[in-house]
């Protein structure tokens, strides 16, 4: 009855040791993922690994390197310490720090993440097209995120090394900074002043993604003739010389 004992012992630690021994490179391939996300050059295990490129509906995260909590799954979790990208690179996405994924929510205790701003620009539907460079900032100190939006959060945000394309190239207009918030459920970013914009305003974040936008700026007198000329494309401003932006 011993000997049955060890042997049922010993098979179950070769099972577990070939779990964690999972080629990352023959097990994702299998799993049903959706069309839009393309992952390629795997290495490592499913617990700890990278991926040279993940794609996701056409954007682009390099060296994603990921290592997986086991003891978290007992719970019904996915917790993964996750790096990608290198933050010294503005026109790469990057992140670091770590998240816990459930079947219907994401937390967070830590994660930062960088992204280019032509990318985040693309996205917005903005009343003229605009060329801007910079970085995005986001860093997180907590998220709480479930299939009804936004349920805690706790960072900020920030515009590095703004610029926006002019007649005679690109205009710096330095950064900007936010503060990050829910409310009612809704993400919320905060832009408040001083920038070289004049701008402050507030974007709200629902669980569809469908990106609220309403605030005021007034570029600052040093900026070029050019964009005050383009300011007024947002109407006329108010008494205080602000344009109203609502989007």
């Amino acid at each position: 009855m011993k000997s049955v004992k060890i042997v049922a012992l010993a098979g179950l630690a070769y099972l577990l040791f070939l779990i964690a021994s999972l080629p990352a490179a023959q097990v994702v391939p299998r799993l049903p993922l959706p069309p839009q996300l393309q992952v390629q050059g795997l290495q490592g295990s499913i617990w700890q690994g990278r991926a040279a490129l993940v794609q996701y509906q056409g954007i682009p995260v390099r060296q994603l390197s990921w290592q997986v909590n086991p003891w978290a799954l007992l719970t019904g979790k996915l917790s993964l310490q996750l790096d990608a990208g290198n933050s010294r690179d503005a026109e790469q996405i990057a992140l670091k720090g770590h998240i816990s994924l459930g079947s219907s929510s994401a937390n967070s205790d830590g994660l930062d993440l960088y992204l280019p701003t032509d990318l985040i620009i693309s996205q917005l539907p903005l009343p003229l097209p605009v060329n801007a460079a910079g970085r995005f900032k986001v860093a997180l100190d907590e998220l709480a995120y479930d299939q009804n939006g936004c349920q805690a959060i706790k960072g900020s945000g920030q515009w590095l090394n703004a610029q926006v394309s002019g007649t005679r190239g690109f205009i710096p207009l330095g950064n900007f900074n936010a503060e990050l918030g829910c409310d009612q459920q809704n993400m919320v970013l905060n832009i408040k002043e001083p920038n070289s914009f004049g701008l402050s305003a507030q974007a709200r974040i629902p669980a569809n993604f469908k990106v609220k936008v309403q605030g005021r700026f007034k570029p600052s007198a040093d900026l070029p003739e050019e964009v005050h000329q383009a300011a007024r494309l947002f109407g006329k401003p108010d008494n205080q010389g602000y344009y109203q932006i609502r989007f």
